[in-house]
């Protein structure tokens, strides 16, 4: 009698490959893009910044490698898409930037390797890098506190590295992992304490960051439908920020995890929200803020004739007053925008030297009302989709905190948060990961006689 032995095994799928410590990297670095609170991560360009550029486009195509993702036509039509507005604003402008196409090619690229590759993986993955920057941001600024007035930011500012390369607003500086700015800004707005700007370039640019953090954790990866820890830690980071846009998109979010724990009870406690609401703007920090960004805009003309001739860096003009500015650009180009014709804007002509700050603003002003509708049309059915998916009554909560952070920043054009409004475009045909574990051999004896 004769014994052989065969033993099959199982080829490892892409969709059974396990979250390494690469996946957690690849989308720390993005995160760290998106903060953009320093000149390493400045892209802008492929001509002016290469290797700012290339550097998650490298890392993407490592990631599409290890998950043996293709592209698929759904990546095609875009790029196709793109490449015909591409030659259509470059007709009308009578100038023809290669680069310009590129960069977005390579940014498309990006969102499609991330979302194919890490699926719904890759707001688990999110939330925990934010949560734990978080910790470290509220560690950071309580040492900022008991120090009092400027003390960590003079030894930050000793620091000839984090001085060369800080790029965070109100003169701020940048350590890569949290950013601080000089006290002077918080008594601008009647704060006693600092407001904290955790890894980004602005307190406002954190708190959103925070919700979308929040947004993943009540939603998306919240298996037992319960408010936990990490909660309550986004919910105390968020105060510090003293944001506006921060505290409206918290107060959102937690009216739709309510609404859908007790939508009988949300109606009961509409008033009171709606107290909270009135409450936390009349604090004097915000309703300062609110009364000088309204301020702003009064003096828009003088604004902008004072950055005519000016060195360094552009000025960013606030919320308000960058919408203002920007209107003025999708108004000469309604149809298609500037279309990275940065020279054809007006500001640009008379020679003033402004970077408005608005997402909404900029995306209509760059690519007029065929972006705008790409970007709505998008935002909308990733939020609908998620809502479907999630099977939670959050059809347009994602829209909503999206439409709302593009109203006070750029942040949409950042491939991270593209991740975000664009993920039903790529979405992935089979959404969860297979399972992470090992896979396992299967062995079949047979015996032979």
């Amino acid at each position: 009698m004769s014994h052989s032995e065969v033993i099959e095994i199982r080829p490892k799928n892409k969709s059974e490959q396990k979250i390494s410590f690469f996946e957690y990297l690849y989308v720390f670095v993005l995160v760290i893009y998106a903060a953009n609170a320093t000149k390493l991560v400045n892209a802008t360009s492929v001509k002016d910044t290469p290797v700012e550029v290339l550097v998650p486009v490298v890392l993407s195509a490592i990631l599409a490698l290890k998950w043996k993702i293709t592209i698929d036509r759904q990546f095609y039509f875009l790029a196709v898409g793109f490449f015909i507005y591409f030659i259509t604003i470059s007709i009308k402008f009578s100038d023809f930037r290669l680069t310009y196409y590129i960069f977005y090619l390579f940014q498309f690229f990006i969102i499609y390797s991330t979302v194919k590759s890490l699926k719904i993986k890759l707001f688990k993955i999110f939330e925990e890098i934010i949560f734990y920057l978080t910790v470290l941001a509220m560690i950071m600024w309580i040492v900022q506190v008991v120090l009092g007035a400027d003390k960590l930011y003079g030894y930050f500012k000793s620091i000839a590295f984090i001085r060369q390369y800080s790029s965070v607003s109100q003169d701020g500086l940048n350590a890569i992992l949290y950013s601080v700015q000089p006290a002077v800004n918080s008594f601008i707005y009647s704060s006693i304490f600092p407001r904290n700007s955790g890894f980004a370039w602005e307190p406002g640019v954190f708190a959103v960051y925070i919700c979308l953090a929040l947004y993943c954790n009540l939603f998306i990866n919240n298996t037992k439908g319960k408010a936990g820890l990490r909660f309550w830690i986004f919910s105390i980071a968020l105060v510090t920020t003293q944001s506006t846009t921060g505290y409206l998109v918290y107060l959102v979010i937690v009216f739709f995890y309510l609404n859908n724990k007790m939508s009988r009870v949300i109606l009961l406690l509409f008033p009171v929200i709606l107290s909270i609401l009135v409450l936390i703007f009349s604090l004097p920090f915000m309703s300062n803020k609110i009364v000088r960004l309204i301020n702003e805009t009064n003096e828009l003309d003088v604004m902008v004739v004072r950055t005519i001739g000016r060195q360094g860096e552009a000025y960013t003009p606030q919320r308000f007053s960058s919408l203002l500015i920007t209107m003025i650009d999708f108004k000469n180009n309604p149809l298609l925008g500037l279309g990275g014709k940065v020279d054809e804007g007006w500001t640009m002509k008379i020679g003033a030297r402004i970077s408005p700050i608005t997402g909404i603003g900029n995306l209509l002003a760059q690519f007029g009302m065929v972006g705008c509708i790409f970007f709505v049309l998008s935002t909308l059915a990733s939020s609908l989709f998620f809502a479907r998916y999630l099977k939670k009554k959050i059809r347009f909560l994602l829209f909503i905190i999206i439409l709302f952070t593009s109203i006070s920043y750029s942040l949409i054009f950042f491939p991270l948060i593209m991740c975000f409004w664009m993920y039903s475009l790529f979405n992935p045909s089979d959404m969860i990961p297979g399972d992470t574990r090992k896979a396992e051999f299967q062995q079949k004896l047979h015996i032979l006689e």
